[in-house]
């Protein structure tokens, strides 16, 4: 009898225990990155003290570790830039193509994963993949990654020659203001490749656009 009476009291008491254990675990590890990024922020942004990119990037690994996209996203980004430590492509692919993949990701991300796909760094060369992720970027607007795929197209790398896919694209890229992609609209004006015809005006225009922004293979041929 008295068993009887101690068994549903028990189990009642043996359920709230789980459950707040359980509840209290997820609320930690959710609160711990979102405080983890609260505090990387302050630093990366100098709020209210120390301004420091190093100290930010550590709290955002820190806050990456636990599975959290933005602070993925971050973290590449600073690698890539090297803000906080060195330039590192291969931990920026790898932080960037996780927070990818959990939701979070830019234009420029795109770019940098097809890229990374591309030359094979960190991953295993993949020309499907990278004309995914450059597709992608470039759609979104990316100049690099239109002059990029554009490129793919026009010499046939990784994939069927397309030359009116890639004077397409290179004229995107080339009116977004990218020096090299007016360099490359302005050899196939000279060249009379991927347009109708050569057009010498047209070719001076446009390699005196990019040699005006620095570019000196334009220089050259202008």
């Amino acid at each position: 009898m008295n068993n009887k009476l101690l068994r549903k009291p028990l189990l009642k008491i043996i359920v709230t225990v789980v459950c707040c254990f359980c509840l209290t675990g997820i609320g930690y590890s959710a609160d711990s990155a979102y405080n983890l990024k609260q505090k990387a922020k302050k630093f990366y942004l100098g709020i209210g003290g120390e301004q420091s990119y190093g100290k930010a990037l550590e709290l955002y690994l820190r806050a990456a570790e636990t599975g959290d996209a933005e602070a993925q996203y971050i973290a590449g980004g600073m690698y890539f830039k090297g803000l906080g430590t060195d330039k590192d492509f291969l931990k920026a692919f790898k932080l960037l193509l996780e927070a990818a993949k959990n939701g979070k990701r830019s234009a420029e991300s795109e770019q940098i994963l097809g890229q990374g796909f591309l030359l094979g760094s960190g991953v295993p060369k993949n020309y499907q993949k990278a004309m995914e992720w450059y597709a992608l970027s470039a759609e979104n607007g990316n100049k690099e990654a239109q002059n990029e795929l554009g490129f793919m197209y026009f010499v046939g790398n990784g994939v069927e020659q397309n030359l009116e896919k890639g004077a397409d694209l290179f004229f995107k890229a080339a009116y977004n203001g990218l020096p090299v992609a007016q360099y490359n609209v302005g050899i196939m004006y000279l060249t009379g490749k991927g347009v109708k015809a050569t057009d010498m005006e047209k070719s001076y225009a446009w390699l005196n656009l990019a040699a005006a922004s620095g570019h000196q293979p334009a220089k050259g041929a202008r």
